[in-house]
């Protein structure tokens, strides 16, 4: 089983129904086509007595007229005898979408590209996204999805999910609450499986019960409050399995098979071969809810491309009730080169993408290329924080460099050694301001010291307190560490997103100047995961997180998750409860303990306090350091792809694009 994110969510209001009557795609989810009610005919006249005719058989009725639509390589399959109806296809209440712009065509093929195999979020953010609830456009609000509606008790503990009836896995079995029952029962409480349970399922300690109430309903009930859950659930992809297709591959359904089984794929036990086997990227067969459905895998050794096509059984319609999506398959070229991806694009065999490539120094050759290329920009608006996080880890392996790191005062010294102006004039074309992680301008939780504190260049600042902190220099001009041992930096870089590689050369070169000896490693991506995972490096480098809601994602104020590249140690130990990692200084305690007081708070209000502190304590310790502002994003599209806004945020929880429904897209035909 892939394993499943730390993310947490703010509160959706106790006590209240939430239906699916809500803004889609930039309008009104509409209701579904009515049902056609059988007209009668109006009696006859009575007419006279007439000579007996031999009677004759009566007609066979002609079959129902279907209430949906289909794309026309579904309708030959139907009339082939390979697929049933569509009315059956997509269940007896599908959610119905009304299109941004307009009811689309059918066809085509939507080509992007991943950086290397590893790239797995564009998968998601493009084909993955059907989760039990989802983020509206615009990312105020959770709107259902998977889930038709839900309530919530009042006392914020128990959640009541109902599903669609009628809806389908890909293959035709059926999608029902005996799917989560599995979930919970099999995945969740197999300690083999799930060795750490998911925060967000935890309250007050203890794990979460799911309890089945009939095939479409089910419910999730707490020690205490959950208050983030219902944003948390749509940034957890999708969680539930195909029990039915997945039991086989379980050990407590299928021991003798299982065990022969991932002994044979040369797997490291029954854990990893299962987990294999429910990745949908990886494993073709595995029956899926999105709207395509994986064909060609994301393979190993020499693959080119990941490739899918339309899910027959989808579950959502147009509001002419034509079943979704429109375009008929989607492929992925691997490339491992950012470069790669680029000439692609140029060349007009990207369709659609704001991954990448589209970052301001690549913006003059795209629009030179316009015409050729028959592409168009729309604007992609980043919630991120900031586009370069620059962290030390706190919790390095080498006690000599986490005494030093560990300084605050050191932490700050570099900051204002960073000439963060040429930075943003070199690598963003002067489209920035100085800036630390912190929640945006726009959020209800703007926090302007944490934003602004420690960003102005000033070389003379940092030397002195360097000098104040009795870190000497060597004969080389470059410091020492407190163990009299030379004072050396790596700043490890993955080659992906930004010209992260590019800005960290600078600022070596303005650490270097105030005598910390440092040096850049550029690197492929899963290699730099592995390096964090294992808490490895010296420095690291990613993208800010979530900078409009804020604590969906605080890996910067929080030792929240792996993604701290400032306390992975810290981090794991409290998701693991003290089983894994180290335990952190009072400090860092203290966003922990605020953090699992707002996960169990229900009340807005009250959230919004407990936010305020933990962003007051973060400003306090300063455990990272950012460079500017997030720059003013695009995107490119085909002249002929349609169906997505002009404005679009671009955010890795609500799984951007996804929140603007890519089943709606189109290709127009000329």
């Amino acid at each position: 089983m892939r394993k499943l994110s730390r993310r947490e969510f703010l509160v959706i209001g106790g006590g209240v129904a939430v239906t699916a009557t809500v803004a889609a795609c930039g309008g009104q989810q509409a209701p579904a086509p009515a049902k056609a009610e059988p007209t009668k005919a109006p009696a006859a006249p009575a007419a006279p007595a007439a000579k007996a005719e031999p009677t004759k058989a009566p007609a066979a009725p002609a079959p129902a007229a279907s209430k949906y639509k289909e794309a026309p390589t579904l309708a030959a399959m139907v009339k082939d005898g390979k697929l049933p109806p569509v009315d059956t296809r997509v269940g007896s209440e599908p959610m119905v979408i009304k299109p941004f712009e307009k009811v689309g065509q059918y066809g085509g093929k939507w080509r992007s590209g991943l950086l290397g195999r590893s790239d797995t979020p564009w998968l998601g953010r493009t084909m993955g996204n059907d989760t039990l609830a989802r983020w509206a456009p615009d990312l105020k609000s959770v709107v259902p999805n998977v889930a038709q509606k839900w309530d919530i008790s009042p006392d914020g503990k128990e959640f009541t999910f109902y599903l669609r009836k009628g809806m389908k896995w890909s293959d035709g079995s059926p999608f029902t609450a005996d799917d989560f029952v599995y979930w919970y029962d099999d995945i969740i409480m197999n300690d083999e499986l799930t060795r750490v349970k998911p925060a967000w399922f935890r309250t007050a300690g203890k794990v979460g019960k799911l309890v089945k109430v009939d095939d479409q309903t089910f419910k999730m009930v707490f020690e205490a409050p959950n208050g983030l859950l219902i944003k948390n659930l749509n940034g957890q992809g999708q969680f539930f399995p195909p029990s039915a297709y997945m039991k086989q591959f379980h050990i407590k359904y299928n021991k003798e098979k299982v065990e022969a089984a991932y002994k044979e794929a040369k797997q490291q036990d029954w854990v990893a071969y299962y987990g294999q086997k429910n990745d949908q990227w990886l494993n073709a067969d595995r029956p899926t809810v999105m709207a395509w459905k994986v064909v060609g895998a994301l393979g190993a050794g020499d693959a080119t491309q990941m490739t899918a096509t339309r899910n027959p059984f989808y579950w959502k319609v147009d509001t002419e009730g034509n079943q979704l999506p429109y375009i008929d398959d989607m492929q992925y070229s691997i490339i491992e080169k950012v470069d790669g991806i680029t000439l692609k694009a140029l060349n007009g065999e990207i369709d659609m993408t704001d991954r990448h490539i589209t970052t301001p120094d690549n913006k003059a050759v795209f629009t030179d290329n316009k015409a050729k290329g028959s592409y168009e920009f729309f604007i992609s608006k980043s919630a991120f924080e900031c586009p370069t996080a620059l962290a030390l880890n706190l919790t390095h392996k080498d006690p000599g460099l986490r005494e030093v790191f560990q300084k605050k005062d050191f932490r700050i010294a570099l900051s204002h050694a960073i000439n963060r102006k040429e930075i943003i004039d070199t690598t963003y074309v002067g489209d920035g301001e100085p800036r630390q992680p912190a929640p945006l301008d726009e959020s209800p939780h703007f926090h302007e010291r944490l934003a602004k504190q420690y960003t102005e260049f000033d070389v003379a600042k940092a030397t002195k307190m360097l000098d104040d902190l009795g870190l000497k220099k060597g004969a080389d001009g470059m410091r020492m560490r407190f163990d009299g041992k030379p004072l050396a930096i790596t700043i490890e870089v993955a080659q992906a997103f930004e010209p992260w590689a590019q800005q960290m050369e600078m600022v070596a070169r303005y650490w270097k100047a105030v005598g910390v000896n440092t040096t850049v490693k550029a690197m492929e991506r899963s290699l730099f995961y592995a390096h964090k995972d294992a808490n490895d490096h010296d420095a690291g480098v990613w993208t800010g997180a979530d900078g409009m809601v804020v604590m969906m994602d605080p890996r910067w104020t929080v030792a929240f998750s792996g993604e701290s590249l400032w306390g992975v140690a810290w981090a794991n130990w409290w998701n693991s409860a003290g089983k894994q990692g180290e335990e952190p200084p009072a400090e860092v305690k203290k966003n922990h303990d605020l953090y699992d007081k707002l996960r169990e708070t229900a009340d807005e209000t009250k959230q919004k306090e407990i936010v305020k502190q933990i962003l007051d304590n973060a400003a306090d310790y300063f455990p990272c350091m950012g460079i500017t502002r997030y720059y003013k994003g695009y995107g490119i599209r085909k002249t002929n792809f349609k169906n997505l806004p002009n404005e679009v945020w671009g955010w890795h929880l609500c799984n951007s694009p996804a929140q603007t429904m890519p089943e709606q897209y189109y290709f127009e035909k000329a």
